[in-house]
């Protein structure tokens, strides 16, 4: 049976609260796995010397793939022989996709690489999953109200200890970035053993992000 892929929280940490002149400060955190639903694709390719990155672009436009940025990054001899070949302009190509279409776009550019077309002489890839930003912006909406309630209750708890009553809150202040990857791939060469497709066959890939709060609050004696 297939299931979505579910949303998982991880509390990394609730620093201690601290009673300071200004009030009680009490930062808290929490890392959350953010399911992945874009696919980053990476192409180095080599080209005649002749060639150009329009060139390059509409061969990769015809293989597939959507309005690739291509650009020029110098020139080099082509290594895949020995003694090393003629020089070729070296050219890099990035595009975001929908990670559902990853698989399909990989068997594109493999086609491509094994039967290439002028002006490319030489291609690599790579596809890396990860969540997009409106992902991490709908999750921050989610999680930021649950860490200021954590917030909340580890600065009454030292409030208590301390003989005071918690006020209000005098400052609020957030942050956030990615703690790590969890499940991305990066994937080369052949898919033809991925027979299930995204997201089946690679799994269940995400983004870790952390979310920081840091909230003063006002003491009453």
């Amino acid at each position: 049976m297939r299931h979505a892929p579910a949303v998982l929280f991880t509390v990394l940490c609730c620093a201690a609260a601290a009673q300071t002149l200004d009030g009680i400060n009490a930062p808290v955190s929490r890392t959350v796995t953010i399911p992945a639903d874009e696919a980053a694709v990476t192409i180095v390719a080599a080209g005649s010397l002749d060639s150009t990155s329009q060139q390059v672009k509409e061969a990769l436009q015809n293989a597939g793939l959507p309005n690739p940025t291509v650009v020029a990054t110098g020139l080099g001899q082509d290594s895949s022989r020995y003694p090393p070949g003629s020089a070729q302009m070296i050219y890099s190509a990035t595009v975001t996709i929908a990670a559902g279409s990853a698989i399909d776009t990989a068997n594109r550019l493999e086609a491509l690489r094994t039967h290439l077309v002028a002006p490319l002489q030489n291609l690599q890839y790579s596809i890396a999953f990860n969540a997009s930003q409106a992902k991490v912006d709908a999750m921050r909406q989610t999680v930021l109200p649950q860490l200021m309630e954590e917030s909340r209750k580890a600065a009454q708890s030292l409030a208590a200890v301390a003989g005071v009553k918690l006020g209000a809150v005098r400052s609020v202040s957030d942050s956030g970035g990615t703690y790590g990857l969890v499940l991305t791939s990066r994937v080369f060469g052949d898919f033809s053993s991925f027979l299930l497709g995204y997201p089946s066959a690679l799994g269940s890939s995400g983004t870790q992000y952390t979310f920081y709060l840091n909230v003063v609050f006002a003491t009453v004696p």
